[in-house]
């Protein structure tokens, strides 16, 4: 089977703490950047999860794929949750079993994931004062998403039927033959808006079958972003555990025991504050998909990123962290409560010895 189109090879960073994006709005038109804001087909909805983002083009030099080549502009989406998705485009047009080459090119691509980072860094300097605590996280999610055309008379469901073992090893970037099993999993995860189109999606690469397929990759390019979020967030909650464990299991001396509960609360507090309110930000942008079709499409990409066990993680360090909280919280009550009754015994003894001592220096 012959296809054109295109192959999208996303790249996603986390770029700090949040983005003031109507700021960076501004920021970008005073540095005089190209944006891009496209209509989209179907759903009002796409559109307004584009206002929580945005978008813009940035020229550049095509890089080397094997046989292929990207474009020299890439696309990047900058989401309000202060992450970074950055599109490069690479043409394609030939045998669907070629693309099996270039997706297994694709997989940990060393030239594309510098340029990304690259990119990614000129990005936080243009728009530093739009964006709190700004830094590019260590952790990049990629993927890849083949926009395909197929040929006058090919029905979209020979993706999974005829070329099946095909379809299969482009998703999972296997040069080499896969076997039943495997084939099955790789593309038993899909869904349609028209009875001419397909969406296919993996844990590495997604198809993308039909005429205009822009509302999908925007459900795409989000999905990445709050992967690579939330998984930047479930090692943030880790160190922070780490930390407040310490704190915990701490010996310290009764005096100073007194003044470091107030500077441990106040920095588990702050990681919990942090954690909760990047968490929020995630899961706010995903309301946004009012359309029933964008929200199965999420649905569907969100199950196979496995982001319902991802928060669910999150939610539950989330509570240790909490109970790591309460912990300190009454461990430093019972020792301002222990204070107090020395206090109160000291004052005591003071008041019965009062009388003995002045009786002994009369």
């Amino acid at each position: 089977m012959r296809v054109k189109g295109t192959c999208h090879a996303y790249f996603a960073v986390d770029l700090g703490f949040g983005v003031d994006l109507a700021r960076a709005e501004r920021v970008v038109a005073a540095e005089s950047l190209r944006q891009t804001f496209k209509r989209p087909r179907r759903a009002p909805e796409a559109a307004q999860l584009r206002r929580h983002s945005l978008r813009l083009a940035q020229s550049g030099f095509p890089i080397e794929i094997g046989a292929w080549k990207t474009d020299g502009a890439v696309e990047v989406v900058v989401w309000e949750f202060a992450a970074a998705t950055i599109d490069y485009r690479i043409p394609v047009d030939g045998e669907l079993g070629e693309l099996v080459t270039l997706a297994d090119l694709l997989w940990d691509n060393a030239a594309l994931l510098a340029d990304a980072k690259s990119r990614a860094q000129q990005l936080i300097e243009t728009l530093a004062q739009a964006i709190d605590k700004p830094r590019i996280g260590d952790r990049v999610e990629d993927y890849v998403a083949f926009e395909l055309k197929l040929p006058d008379g090919a029905r979209a469901e020979a993706l999974w039927t005829d070329e099946r073992a095909t379809t299969a090893r482009i998703l999972r970037a296997e040069p080499g033959p896969l076997g039943e099993q495997e084939i099955n999993e790789a593309i038993a995860v899909r869904t349609a808006y028209l009875p001419e189109e397909i969406v296919l999606v993996d844990w590495f690469a997604a198809i993308l079958a039909g005429d205009d397929m822009e509302d999908e990759r925007v459900v795409l390019e989000l999905s990445i972003a709050e992967l690579l979020e939330l998984r930047h967030l479930d090692e943030q909650l880790d160190r922070g555990i780490e930390g407040a464990y310490a704190i915990l299991n701490r010996k310290r001396g009764f005096v100073s025991g007194l003044r470091a509960p107030a500077q441990d609360l106040d920095a588990i507090a702050q990681a919990q504050a942090d954690a909760a309110v990047l968490f929020e930000g995630v899961d706010n942008a995903l309301k946004l998909l009012g359309d029933q079709y964008l929200a199965r499409l999420y649905h569907v990409v969100s199950t196979r990123f496995h982001l319902p066990a991802w928060d669910a993680a999150i939610e539950r360090k989330l509570r240790v962290l909490d109970s790591i909280h309460e912990k300190l919280a009454s461990r430093a009550s019972t020792k301002r409560f222990e204070l107090l009754e020395i206090i109160v015994i000291i004052l005591i003894l003071i008041e019965i010895l009062m009388p003995v001592i002045d009786r002994l220096t009369r």
